[in-house]
């Protein structure tokens, strides 16, 4: 189920996030809660892609992890650590989405015709 699949995918965006904000707050690996922090969300993470990838195609479940990551570590360095935010990195963005858009697009058409071709 795509649904489910989905919810997988979000969990597993969820888990990258953690997991990233711990490689942050460990200095290093010198702060061992944050290190096992490191490890159990990215462990997490990749396993709830594993189960996304079961009902998604590959490229658009990475492409969704990874750039939704991306976007939400921004904010993350933003807000937590006071990390630059400027309107070229506003505009990196914007690309992001774009190409996230895109892969949506084209793996929902390529399915549509699938579909069509099976009937």
């Amino acid at each position: 189920m795509k649904r489910t699949a989905y919810l997988y995918l979000a969990g597993a965006i969820v888990f990258e996030l953690f997991g990233t904000t711990c490689l942050k707050a460990c200095e290093g690996f010198t702060i061992p809660i944050f290190c096992v922090g490191v490890a159990v969300g990215y462990l997490v993470s990749l396993s709830l892609m594993v189960y996304a990838l079961r009902d998604l195609p590959l490229g658009l479940t990475y492409g969704i992890w990874g750039g939704v990551g991306t976007i939400a570590v921004a904010f993350i360095g933003l807000i937590g650590w006071g990390e630059p935010f400027t309107p070229i990195m506003f505009g990196g963005i914007a690309l992001i989405v774009a190409g996230i858009v895109l892969l949506n697009q084209g793996t929902e058409e390529l399915e549509a015709q699938h579909a069509q071709s099976s009937e």
